[in-house]
This record gives structure tokens, sequence and C-alpha cells, in this order.
């Protein structure tokens, strides 16, 4: 389902909010009548400028446009509050009336509640607000408004990106050789951010931002996605591999790929594949030996796991002492279990195993602490000992 034009949901909402607002200006009590009340008017050859009577009439009259839905009068009663012009200052009621006029179609007014809540003038500074309205004000063609836009997403600053157009205005970008402009919208696409979750979208950008920019992370990220994509079924009985004999008897060519196994087949004559498992080992590994911590923990665990690739112990507790080395919390909490249950080790290791969960807890891994604790009450007088000093030992040699 594609997203609604604003992309962040806000039109319905800050309609039924000007109603209220509207509807407390209105009601108002108009300061001019209470003045004019107290004192008889002064002589006419006294009032030489437009007087009160003329700034109350000019509001009222725009109070009463914008109740009307005008996206302009909304937009100047807006400047109105902001400045102060015939009425008191209020920089709430001017962000209201701005996010108004924005909903209604004025790029104007979707600028300026951009730049209110990025100022924190009439609300909580935010930046996440601040993008909707830079995005609103771009939608309604304003190119300064996509540039800045586009800034705070592509520095991560706002998260979301917003929908269709944004993501065609981060593509865009991403097609003029901007690196970062393909991990952002792969990321979008890989995890949902603002856009309907599409892995083949995602691994075409994380694959575009590996091969032609040799982004390690894009490689970590497309080997870690090819490598949990699921199985696939095939019956390679029934496929066409003659392109004639194919295209005679209206069938596809070559291998024929089903997310569910085909019913109604024989076990015998159905194959179950996963085919991201070599690729994605491969571009793993080359993030991995790149230096890229992450790469190291998944290709580490997916070795151990013996699931995601095929079982290798040695390989895959070097990996995570790799990752570990680079203060990598969850390849240190790894390690420990191994290393207290004696798993891709010679034997049971409680030194090696405190030493990894006081370092974990050090970085704040949950559990690690209780962990570490849990395993200190079945040390013995030596092996406590042995264990604090190693870790202090490794404290001063790293910088700890």
């Amino acid at each position: 389902m594609r997203p609604r034009p604003l992309g962040y949901g806000l039109l319905v909402p800050m309609r039924l909010f000007a109603l209220v607002i509207v509807s407390l200006v209105l009601a108002m009590p108009l300061p001019v009548r209470a003045e004019t009340a107290k004192a008889p008017p002064r002589k006419a050859a006294s009032v030489a400028k437009p007087g009160p009577a003329a700034a109350e009439s000019r509001h009222s009259g725009l109070a009463a446009a914008a109740a009307r839905g005008d996206a302009e009068a909304q937009y100047q009663l807006a400047l109105a509050y902001r400045d102060g012009h015939g009425v008191k200052a209020d920089a709430k009621m001017a962000l209201a009336w701005f996010t108004l006029a924005g909903a209604n179609g004025s790029a104007l007014a979707a600028i300026e509640a951009a730049r209110a809540f990025e100022a924190g003038r009439g609300a909580t500074r935010g930046l996440t607000e601040a993008g909707q309205w830079w995005y609103r004000a771009a939608q309604l063609g304003d190119v300064s408004a996509r540039n800045r836009w586009l800034e705070l997403f592509l520095s991560g600053r706002i998260v979301s990106v917003g929908g269709v157009a944004g993501a065609d205005w981060v593509a865009d970008t991403a097609g003029r050789g901007n690196v970062r402009a393909a991990m952002a919208l792969a990321e979008a696409y890989d995890k949902g951010l603002g856009v309907a979750p599409n892995p083949s979208a995602a691994e075409g950008w994380y694959r575009l931002a590996a091969l032609l920019h040799a982004d390690i992370d894009a490689r970590y990220r497309l080997g870690r996605m090819l490598l949990a994509g699921g199985a696939v079924w095939r019956v390679p009985g029934d496929e066409e591999w003659n392109p004639k004999e194919a295209e005679r008897r209206g069938r596809p060519f070559g291998a024929v790929w089903s997310a569910a196994k085909p019913a109604g087949v024989d076990d015998d004559k159905v194959v179950q594949l996963r085919p991201g498992i070599v690729e994605g080992e491969r571009w793993l590994d080359s993030a991995a030996r790149q230096g890229h911590a992450d790469a190291q923990y998944a290709l580490g665990m997916a070795m151990v796991g013996g699931i995601e690739l095929p079982l290798d112990m040695a390989s895959g507790i070097s990996w995570l002492e790799a990752a570990a080395a680079q203060n990598h919390p969850d390849a240190m909490m790894a390690l420990a279990d191994f290393a207290a249950k004696g798993q891709g080790f010679f034997a049971k290791d409680p030194i090696r195993a405190f030493v990894m969960y006081d370092f974990a807890a050090q970085l704040g891994e949950d559990g690690a602490a209780e962990a570490r604790d849990a395993l200190a009450r079945t040390l013995n007088q030596k092996q406590a000992a042995r264990a604090h000093q190693v870790a202090q030992e490794i404290r001063e040699l790293t910088g700890r």
C-alpha cells in the first residue's frame, strides 16, 4: 500500500487541531472593544494612521478565511502570531497555523514549521518533526527544502525515508555516485524505515555499494542478508533447459524456485536449497578480513552454529576472538559461554570465561556481570586469583 502523500500522517490530526484553535481565536474577546468602552473616541484629527480597529478587522478577516481552509490566510495568520503584528506574539499559535497551512498545501508554511521545530520555537526541538515538514515542503516542490531533508536523512539525524517520494530522491542521489545515499536507502528497504520492507531492493542497493564503492559495511550487510535468506524449493525433473523446447512448450527456461514446497510432488523429486549461503559467506569473509567486527562476529557464530554454514568450531572461534579483540561485547559473551562449557576449546576454561564475562560487563552487555559473578562462585581460591590477575594484565596491556 502506497503511503499517504504527506508521508508522516499529519494532515488529519492537524486539521482537527486547527478547528479547535480557530474556535478559541474567534471566541476571544476583542481587545479594542474593551478599550473603546473605557474612554470616548478621540478627535478625528489625532488619528493619522490605521489604529487598533484596522488591525482587529484584518485579524478577524484572516481568522475567518483561515477557518474556511484558506492556506494563504492560515500562513499570513501564522506570520502575524510569529511576529506580533496586530496580535500578541505567540510562538505556539504561530506553529499551529504554520503546520495547518503546510498540510493544506503551502510550501512556505511547511518550511516555517520545519524551521520552528529545528529551533524549538513553539514546541520542543525535534529533528524528526522538522524532517517531516521539510519533506512536506519538498513534496510541494521546494528544492531547498528537498536539499535540507536529504542533508538530515543522509547524515542520520532522521531515520525515516518518508515514503515513495523520499526513496526516489535518495535513489537519485545514490545514482550520482553517493555511497552514503545507497547505504541509507538499502537500510530503509531492509528495515522498513518509511517504506514497506523490500529485501530485493535492499539487496540491490547493498550490492551496488559493495561492488562499485567497495564499501566494507555494505559487504557485511549483503553477506548477512544472503546468509539469512530462507530456503527455496526446486523440482529439477520439471525444469526445461533447452531454450527452443521451453519456448515451444510455453515453460520457463532454467531453474524454477518456489518459496514453499510444491504440493503433490514426491519427496525424492524435490530439492531444497539455500542459494545465498555461498555468496553470503564470501561477502562476510571479505568484510571480516578487512577488520569489520560485526562481520567477524556474524561469520564466527554461523560457523560454530553449524546451521547457516557448515560446522567449523576452530574457524568460528578464531573469528569470534578477532571480534572480541575489537571490544565486540556479543563476541566476548559467546567466547565466555563456550569456554565455560568447554565447547570449541580443549576443555572447560573457567578463567578464560571469567575474563571474557568481565570485559563484556565493562562494555555494558546484558547478563555479563551476572554470569561473571555466578561463575566466580564456582572457582576455588587459586582459580579466582588467577582470573583476576589475567584480567588485570590484559587491561594494562590493552588500556581497557
